[in-house]
């Protein structure tokens, strides 16, 4: 996957998310407050996506050459990309993370 295409679905769901919030804030004339995690969940899900995106880039020989349409690809996986893993990995669990805390938060918001 090309990282235009992380960055633009990371788009997408914050267009979402702002138009619900829109569209509530219009039916109830009230902002809703508390959901930072909710609101940065999707940064960091795009982070974590193109840091897996830039690992499997290094791991199959691609630096360099992604619209090369005659570049043969490695038999073996190249080395390297550790680095993308831990920082991949630490961005999920910090994505899931946040989601769940946002959400906790939306449903203490609309509970009171």
């Amino acid at each position: 996957m090309l990282s235009k295409r992380i960055w633009a679905m990371m788009g997408v769901v914050y267009m979402v998310i702002i138009i619900l919030l829109m569209v509530y804030w219009m039916a109830t004339m009230d902002l809703i407050s508390g959901i930072t995690g909710i609101m940065l969940f999707p940064a960091f899900a795009a982070l974590s996506a193109q840091f897996f995106n830039r690992r499997w880039i290094i791991r199959h020989g691609r630096v360099g050459h992604v619209e090369d349409p005659d570049f043969q690809e490695p038999e073996f996986p190249q080395p390297g990309g550790q680095g993308e893993l831990v920082r991949g990995i630490l961005c999920a669990v910090l994505a899931l993370g946040l989601l769940v805390v946002g959400i906790f938060q939306l449903i203490a918001y609309l509970t009171t």
